[in-house]
């Protein structure tokens, strides 16, 4: 008699922990999906300005974007994909506003978007630390704000190691190498010849285009 009540709690909490499990599962699913479903506009867009075509730009739509875009990332605040997506959208509307004089509204601006940038690539490497992508703007974002440290150094051979291949990476490696080149060290110096002698014939113009507007000759 006294076996029975305690068998039947037993069986009550693994069906309890079931649910329970199927519930966490239920809600952490449909947060993702919701995240999906929120930011695809958002996604869309950015992919979109990235390729230089889509909808014309427009602060508006700026804030508007960027504010679907963080509300899926608080849903899944885990989403290396949606942290590049806001650290590129900073960073571009940084890069738009030019070289405005020190102290001005337009500067300050810049660098708030800058260090808005940088949280966000520094967040996407943790979420996904062999993505070259990430590593190569949040180098080329500490570069434009001038942050010449470690963690850009640190961030640049990341970058480098995972994606001297890929020519969408190779631009922002090489703003960053042509930008210090004079204090770069040889190591790196070799990297990037060792990157133009292996890059196919358009991305290796446009590093050459890079090379040749900061001032940097590169070996034939």
């Amino acid at each position: 008699m006294t076996n029975k009540p305690l068998a039947l709690s037993g069986i009550a909490l693994v069906a309890l922990f079931l649910i329970l499990v199927s519930s966490l599962s239920v809600w952490f699913g449909g947060a993702a999906a919701w995240s999906d479903a929120g930011s695809l506009r958002g996604r869309w867009l950015v992919s979109q300005w990235r390729e230089g075509s889509g909808p014309v730009y427009s602060p508006a739509l700026w804030r508007q974007t960027r504010y679907e875009l963080q509300a899926a990332l608080r849903e899944t605040p885990g989403n290396g994909e949606l942290m590049d997506d806001l650290g590129y959208m900073n960073a571009a509307r940084a890069m738009g506003l030019g070289s405005p004089d020190r102290g001005t509204v337009e500067y300050l601006l810049q660098q708030k978007l800058l260090a808005d940038a940088i949280g966000y690539y520094r967040a996407a490497t943790l979420a996904r630390p062999t993505f070259p992508y990430s590593w190569a703007y949040l180098a080329l974002a500490k570069h434009l704000k001038g942050e010449v440290d470690e963690e850009l150094w640190r961030a640049f051979d990341k970058a480098v190691r995972y994606g001297h291949n890929e020519a969408g990476v190779q631009p922002a490696i090489a703003q960053v190498a042509f930008g210090h080149w004079a204090e770069l060290s040889a190591q790196r110096k070799g990297q990037m010849s060792a990157m133009l002698a292996a890059a196919r014939p358009v991305p290796k113009k446009v590093l050459q285009d890079l090379a040749g507007a900061a001032g940097v000759a590169l070996p034939e």
